[in-house]
């Protein structure tokens, strides 16, 4: 289409406004999108609306202005109607519960004399579980010297068992960290407390020499430090004993 649109057009479209309206069809000016179909088909003289508008135009208020018009292209528009076959709603995240528990040590620290033992408590309670009620117990972070066991190493739903704890006379004296972990069979629900356990005492006396940062070590040395023994892996200067982790120059060979 060429040249300035005039009167003939603002009449096809306030014909075309008033058949839509009449149609129950919407008018949209946005100029984007693909064409959707009308309820009911227009009027045969009214073959295309074209006029210049912005989104949120009235193309009624465009059709009843004096002057020319550039064209470009506007849309018609059915209104969407629902569906009667929609699908029920999911469920939310909110209302599918997974399984928890929840253990917890009594008393949550404890102190000992090397060589002594102790005991503390551990509770547990089942928050959510659908079938599974057997909790497996386990306990990790014993240095060496010490030994924590939990008694039965499994319960049943919220239940009790008991943390025994017992030291040797050679335990390096120091604040120890132990977890207790509990996880709920079949499933991946777990929790965890902690028990700080400060040992006491003198530390043992080692007959092996003491560590010299300024000395030279070789593969197959020994040294004491700590109240450890440890051996040299391969040449080491300066590296201390028990610093090194368990890839390092140093093999922690246990207490002296």
């Amino acid at each position: 289409m060429a040249g300035p649109v005039r009167a003939p057009l603002r009449a096809l479209l306030a014909g075309a406004v008033t058949a839509a309206a009449i149609a129950g069809v919407a008018l949209t000016g946005t100029g984007t999108g693909t064409a959707r179909a009308a309820g009911t088909p227009l009027p045969a003289q009214v073959f295309a609306p074209y006029v210049e508008a912005r989104a949120g135009d009235s193309l009624s208020k465009l059709a009843s202005q004096p002057g020319d018009k550039y064209p470009t292209m506007a849309f018609l528009q059915a209104a969407a109607t629902a569906s009667s076959s929609s699908p029920s709603p999911s469920p939310s995240a909110s209302s599918v519960q997974v399984p928890a528990i929840q253990v917890q040590v009594s008393p949550s620290s404890g102190t000992v004399t090397a060589g002594s033992s102790t005991t503390a408590t551990v509770s547990t309670a089942i928050i959510n579980n659908g079938s599974n009620t057997s909790i497996a117990m386990t306990v990790s972070g014993a240095p060496v010297g010490v030994t924590a066991s939990v008694s039965p190493s499994s319960v049943n739903g919220s239940s009790s068992a008991a943390l025994s704890v017992s030291t040797l006379s050679t335990v390096v004296p120091g604040t120890y960290t132990l977890t207790v972990k509990g996880t709920l069979t079949g499933t991946s629900a777990t929790s965890s407390a902690t028990y700080t356990l400060t040992v006491t005492g003198t530390a043992p006396a080692c007959s092996t020499a003491s560590w010299v940062g300024a000395q030279v070590y070789t593969g197959g040395n020994t040294v004491s430090w700590t109240g450890h023994q440890w051996s040299a892996k391969w040449w080491t200067l300066g590296e201390e004993p028990g610093t090194t982790g368990q890839w390092g120059v140093w093999q922690d060979l246990g207490t002296c």
